[in-house]
């Protein structure tokens, strides 16, 4: 395997550990400071970075994409749901 077809492997395998670390600090830590939003933040900075890799070092038109679906969709859906929640929560506070 050539690290082309590793690296995708390896930001996926990082991906979910950060995924299942932030549902396991949601449902069994306590605290003043809400970690698993702090580290829902943290994880959608990462999924940018792999979003920005992606785009300006593998992507090429015309060139199937592999491997590279599942970690761009897993970083899409990360920052779609930190949206989201940063729009309840607006919503919540001007209600």
């Amino acid at each position: 395997m050539s690290t082309v077809n590793i690296l995708p492997i390896i930001i996926l395998i990082l991906q979910l550990a950060g995924i299942s670390h932030v549902w396991y600090s949601y449902l069994y830590k306590d605290g003043q400071i809400p970690q698993s939003f702090i580290e829902l933040n943290i994880l959608a900075i990462f999924s940018i970075g792999v979003l920005a890799l992606f785009r300006f070092r593998y992507y090429k038109p015309g060139k199937k994409r592999g491997l590279w679906l599942f970690p761009v969709s897993i970083s899409f859906l990360i920052i779609l749901t930190l949206l989201i929640s940063y729009i309840i929560m607006g919503i919540e506070k001007y209600r």
